[in-house]
């Protein structure tokens, strides 16, 4: 079941993965794997998006924010692993503001608390 309490959850979950990320560019490491930070439906928001009942699936809405949060997460997994390799600077310039990620992570918030206002 949507429940405005899953969306604001979804936010605050995601809101920490700049911090964590700006982490492992400056300390070269990071407790989470590339190919796990990948996944859509790894995290607990991508889990409870999965089990939604087929009628919730059916909405344009979830097909969107499922759409926003998997390019969120490929985004994610990508800087991480730049951030890991030799590649810092072209990390941080897509984490930094008007980069990949600050585009991704706007638009996901913008859906979630659309999602989260038409309930």
């Amino acid at each position: 079941m949507i429940t405005k309490e899953a969306i604001d959850s979804a936010l605050t979950a995601h809101s920490l993965w700049k911090k964590r990320l700006q982490e492992a560019i400056e300390k070269g490491r990071s407790e989470f794997k590339v190919e796990e930070v990948k996944k859509d439906n790894a995290c607990q928001f991508g889990k409870w998006l999965y089990s939604l009942p087929d009628a919730d699936k059916k909405s344009g809405e979830f097909e969107n924010i499922r759409n926003l949060h998997a390019e969120f997460h490929k985004t994610a997994a990508s800087i991480l692993e730049l951030g890991l390799s030799s590649r810092k600077e072209e990390a941080l310039k897509r984490l930094e503001h008007g980069g990949d990620y600050g585009r991704i992570t706007g638009k996901l918030v913008l859906a979630l608390n659309d999602w989260k206002n038409n309930l």
